[in-house]
């Protein structure tokens, strides 16, 4: 398994991952999938120095995806801030490479000037509560019912891992 900054050409595996959680309602909050072109704008924010994505190759597939996104719209007062988020294909789930991904990404948080890492999650999805206890994430916050996936309401989880310094 190699895990390495994506490319744009990896862009369609990493859209179809993330299209793959959709229908099971427990990953996000998107209800239709999306496509390439909608991701493209999306996909070029990243910055390996400071906002990374990453992929996951196994055998020379895209199996995997973990990225940081600024958090808050990127307002200044929040650099040291960044939202965690992991896609993982059906094939690859429940074998701990979400857990993987995240301690890679924690591991590089202070050289990328992240001190604050937040994991956003539905109330409902054990698999991302589970591998966030484990990483030491703490909840901060619950919006029940705040969205509704699928004729269900459901809740946000909002954790918080606190990194350390980035000096």
């Amino acid at each position: 398994m190699i895990i390495r900054d994506a490319t744009d050409t990896d862009l369609p595996a990493i859209v179809s991952i993330y299209n793959d959680s959709i229908s099971g309602g427990k990953a996000t909050a998107d209800l239709v999938p999306v496509t390439v072109k909608e991701r493209w704008a999306w996909f070029q924010e990243f910055d390996p120095d400071r906002r990374p994505c990453w992929v996951a190759e196994d055998e020379g597939k895209v199996v995997a995806c973990v990225y940081l996104r600024s958090f808050y719209a990127g307002r200044p007062a929040y650099n040291k801030t960044a939202e965690i988020s992991t896609y993982i294909c059906p094939s690859h789930q429940g074998q701990g490479l979400g857990t993987r991904l995240k301690k890679k990404m924690i591991t590089e948080c202070p050289r990328l000037g992240v001190e604050n890492l937040l994991s956003f999650y539905f109330d409902h999805n054990e698999a991302s509560r589970r591998v966030n206890e484990k990483l030491g994430f703490k909840d901060s916050g619950h919006l029940r019912e705040i969205a509704e996936v699928f004729g269900e309401k459901r809740g946000l989880v909002i954790s918080i891992l606190r990194v350390g310094s980035s000096s």
